[in-house]
């Protein structure tokens, strides 16, 4: 019988368990896009350093673009904390890398559960700045997805062509809790965004690290790559860097 999978083929989750029971780092794309960003990171994880990683796969993405019409921050971060109790059960210790609105993710999880050290990748610090997210929700009643813009996106992360206005309005929500949430975040902290990337502020990383007061904050600026730096021709870059964090002593 023919497999009739509601996924995109190469969106699906993924899980790399580890040589020993240790670590476990859960791995979380970004806005639009699907567990095939972060999959080259995991599988390096898991080969350099012997991690369990396991890759999740946000409600509404992977899937097709309408279903985002239908999901909530709070349906986001529900599947975080449930990529978060699988973990438990196979690891001792649990790290957290996330891209983009993953990495908003990753740094609310950091505020709010037992981890032990997160990286938030081309994480952008909010979205309620820009005017026009006001308008988003009442916009999603008449026009249900418009055309990302072309400096977004890398195809091939299995990523949707539109965006939804009701699912940024929730992203914009999802950004007000992190921002909340970041002077309680008391695990070490990476933060790492390019120079070329043209989607979120330019100064991100920046204001992300005026707001931490974490025991340990390491930040990494490249110079190459845009937005999806986990696919870019910095990515090795990026790879090695958080398995070093990730593999410090406290």
């Amino acid at each position: 019988m023919d497999k009739k999978s509601l996924t995109m083929p190469g969106a699906e989750p993924f899980l790399f368990p580890g040589a020993f029971k240790r670590n476990g780092v859960l791995l979380i794309h970004g806005f639009t896009g699907s567990p095939a960003a972060m999959r080259g990171l995991g599988k390096y994880l898991n080969e350099t350093q012997g991690f369990t990683t396991l890759g999740i796969r946000l409600p509404g993405h992977g899937t097709q673009v309408d279903d985002l019409r239908r999901s909530t921050w709070r349906d986001w971060l529900t599947a975080v904390e449930d990529g978060i109790n699988l973990l438990q059960g196979m690891c001792d210790q649990i790290y957290v890398a996330g891209l983009s609105m993953g990495g908003v993710l990753t740094l609310t999880a950091a505020s709010r559960y037992e981890v032990h050290g997160v990286a938030a990748l081309s994480t952008p610090y909010g979205l309620t700045r820009d005017w026009r997210v006001r308008f988003m929700r009442p916009l999603g009643l008449f026009v249900p997805k418009f055309k990302k813009p072309a400096a977004v996106g890398n195809r091939a992360e299995t990523s949707y062509a539109y965006y939804v206005p009701h699912a940024i309005a929730e992203a914009a929500e999802l950004a007000q809790l992190m921002q909340d949430g970041l002077s309680k975040i008391n695990v070490p902290v990476l933060l790492i965004q390019s120079h070329g990337d043209k989607v979120i502020e330019p100064n991100a990383l920046d204001l992300l690290s005026a707001q931490l007061r974490a025991p340990r904050l390491e930040t990494l600026w490249l110079e190459k790559s845009g937005h999806v730096i986990t696919l870019d021709v910095e990515r090795e870059i990026v790879y090695r860097k958080v398995a070093d964090f990730f593999s410090a002593k406290p």
